[in-house]
């Protein structure tokens, strides 16, 4: 059959049949359930660029310049109020003609282009689908992209929804593999190996004293309340914020202000210069490097000026603790050095820091020096006693630091 005699195309059923297949394909769940919705709104974006001008002026004045742009030495008006001057300028006019003619031809010659030039922003401007916005087309081919993606994806939709839970399911189960729920209680863990309540009490009492004069104070890891309640006998206003919702009960029934929640964001919370004092007793060594940085960055901006924070934590300069207490508590994440710590301090903005140490070592733990009055024996001694800063420094340090 000659290709000439070839019946158009049947638009509407073309149509008719585009309309079918996408709806097809929108009952199989080929295409995600808000597609058409974001398109509305993309093409709705675009079509915000587009301005409908009013042209009539611009068409007018087009005109009048096209009048305007007609050079020619006739129309030098040769005018004059000085007796005879009319007669001079026709004069100046033939002696000057052959640069006159040049000089008019160059102006048409720029009229003319100046002309087409503008005519054809005119006609830009009369039908904006005839150039091309980069930024549209861009934005248009990601979508067309996105559709033609939907389109040749291998897999349905309870497929993708299957393979995306199997994904999920993944990384929950490696997280769970990360975090540590014991069994056993966090206060019969203190119990074991942190000491009695009085003991605790009698071991925070001169940390306690401190705060007198600079509440209200927000304890960070509270435990089970050792802290609060040294704080409530010095009648310096406190609350606690603790992870282990069992231990903050506890801190309830002794008529102590307590809640469940994270340090860092209770922190956050609460108005600038608005603290007193803050407390992380134990509770450093649990946090990560960014952690770190972060709270005591927020501590300053919490804390009122003449504001007191106190931090204690193990002291990575003894390795006793590491033999006898660090590696004890399962959750401890890295001890982090004093002399870093006053560093992170300082840089924050405090005024002062120093450095208490506390909790030396048994003394029956640590090496004996010989006491002896020779050479020999000074020098042994004096070894032993290097020997014994570096094994047997004390246990913790606590920093202490004005805002």
């Amino acid at each position: 059959m000659d290709v000439s005699e070839d019946r158009a195309p049947d638009v509407n059923a073309l149509i008719d049949a585009l309309r079918s297949r996408v709806e097809d394909r929108r009952r199989s769940g080929a295409y995600p359930p808000d597609l058409e919705e974001e398109l509305a709104a993309h093409f709705q974006r675009i079509s915000l660029h587009r301005m409908v001008p009013n042209l009539d002026d611009l068409q007018s004045a087009m005109e009048e310049l096209g009048r305007r742009a007609q050079f020619a030495m006739e129309r030098t008006p040769v005018d004059s109020r000085v007796p005879g001057g009319q007669s001079l300028h026709r004069a100046l006019a033939k002696l000057q003609s052959r640069q006159v003619v040049g000089v008019l031809a160059q102006v048409n010659h720029f009229a003319d282009a100046l002309l087409q030039v503008l005519g054809l922003m005119v006609a830009a401007l009369e039908n904006p689908n005839s150039h091309v916005h980069s930024d549209l087309v861009g934005q248009i081919d990601s979508v067309f992209e996105r559709v033609a993606g939907y389109e040749r994806a291998p897999l349905s939709a309870a497929e993708a929804v299957a393979d995306l839970r199997h994904r999920v399911e993944e990384l929950e189960a490696q997280e769970r593999r990360r975090t540590f729920n014991p069994w056993f209680s966090n206060a019969r863990f203190a119990d074991e190996f942190r000491g009695t309540r009085a003991e605790l009490l009698e071991r925070y009492r001169d940390a306690a004293a401190r705060f007198v004069g600079h509440g209200p104070v927000l304890d960070i890891g509270c435990g089970a309340g050792e802290f609060l309640q040294l704080l409530a006998e010095q009648g310096v206003e406190a609350r606690g914020v603790e992870l282990d919702a069992d231990l903050v009960a506890d801190v309830q029934r002794l008529g102590l202000k307590a809640e469940v929640g994270d340090g860092l964001a209770a922190l956050k919370a609460v108005p600038d210069e608005s603290l007193g004092g803050v407390v992380l007793n134990q509770v450093i060594e649990h946090l990560s490097q960014q952690e770190v940085v972060d709270l005591v960055l927020v501590a300053f901006d919490k804390l009122r000026p003449g504001g007191l924070m106190v931090c204690e934590t193990v002291n990575p300069q003894s390795l006793y603790v590491y033999a006898r207490s660090f590696y004890v508590d399962p959750t401890h994440v890295r001890p982090v050095h004093p002399a870093y710590l006053a560093f992170v301090f300082r840089e924050a903005g405090f005024e002062s820091v120093e450095i208490d140490w506390r909790s030396p070592p048994p003394e029956e733990e640590v090496l004996a020096v010989a006491g002896g009055d020779g050479p020999e024996a000074m020098i042994h001694d004096a070894n032993v006693a290097r020997v014994n800063q570096l094994l047997f420094a004390p246990q913790e340090f606590a920093l202490i630091a004005t805002r």
